[in-house]
């Protein structure tokens, strides 16, 4: 206070050697019975107005940005975005290097959200692959929703005791997001979980005494009432098809062009399916969906297919 003090008394000196008349006159330099003593005031005054400056720049803001303070260190994010789900809830979420805090709202309107009122939840940050997560009966916390304009969000937060799996705490305090997009999330394709036995798939032959080594493989199942499993393979000179029931057993079996048990070879554009053969299921594990064997045919045209082995899943 001594310093502002100094300055009012130097002000009333002024107003004292320069008329009021003049003062805010373009004469005042010259009516002033001391000009050094309005110089001093005027270099004070402007040292003031430069350290007011000074101190404005302390305070940094980010278009768009969050941020909080973490167990007293600030933690400043380059990447942030709140993303509506379809349930209508609403995920505010940043990160900076190894560090990132995540909270999710009940809905996307302005107002306060609260843990206690499970208006709040799934709070996380973590650092250093350690994870810190809101408990329903430690944790306090709020988020307040102050503005959404062009698709923007603006708010602040604060989180006291989330928890990791040591029974560790942290806290956040003078949160607050500003101007952060919003965006709908993407919905996720199904997960199509690949039979390993597909992966690992194989089928070879001999096409009228020349080897035949698959490299393309599929299988699936097809049929309502009475599934069937239909078997693919092919390289770049042809294609072999064998179908067989779902419920096959161990066992050997006739090969035909139709019906139960069916096989086809294909070179280009000649289909001939099987006249007759065999099928040889060695191993069949319904649970696993994996089945093996081996086989043989003589197409309608005339193409003989024999020492044919196969690993196949489905």
């Amino acid at each position: 206070m001594l310093f502002f003090d100094k300055i009012f008394d130097l002000y009333e000196i002024y107003l004292y050697v320069c008329p009021v008349s003049t003062f805010y006159g373009l004469t005042v330099i010259n009516n002033c019975k001391s000009p050094k003593r309005m110089i001093r005031i005027t270099t004070l005054l402007a040292v003031f107005c430069i350290i007011l400056t000074s101190c404005s720049t302390d305070i940094e803001i980010n278009d768009p940005a969050l941020q909080a303070k973490i167990d007293g260190q600030l933690f400043r994010s380059t990447f942030k975005k709140a993303v509506i789900h379809d349930d209508g809830t609403l995920v505010i979420s940043g990160s900076e290097g190894n560090q990132s805090i995540s909270f999710t709202t009940s809905s996307t309107k302005t107002g306060t959200y609260k843990l206690a009122q499970q208006t709040l939840s799934r709070i996380s940050f973590e650092k250093d692959q350690t994870k810190f997560t809101s408990q329903d009966d430690t944790t306090e916390g709020e988020v307040v929703i102050t503005e959404i304009h062009n698709n923007e969000i603006s708010g602040n937060f604060y989180f006291k005791n989330l928890n990791d799996t040591k029974g560790n705490t942290t806290s956040m305090e003078s949160g607050w997001f500003y101007r952060v997009p919003i965006e709908n999330a993407v919905a996720e394709e199904p997960t199509v979980e690949i039979n390993p036995c597909l992966l690992n798939a194989s089928l070879t032959a001999l096409i009228d005494g020349s080897e035949m080594i698959t490299d393309n493989h599929t299988a699936e199942l097809f049929g309502v009432s009475s599934v069937s499993i239909l078997i693919k393979a092919t390289n770049e000179d042809g294609e072999i098809t064998i179908v067989l029931p779902a419920t096959t057993s161990p066992g050997e079996y006739s090969l035909t062009g139709s019906g139960d048990y069916s096989a086809t070879y294909t070179a280009g554009t000649d289909k001939s399916s099987a006249l007759s053969g065999r099928l040889i299921i060695t191993d069949h594990d319904i649970d696993t969906k994996c089945i093996g064997g081996s086989f043989e045919f003589e197409t309608r045209s005339g193409i003989q297919v024999t020492e044919g082995l196969f690993d196949f899943g489905y």
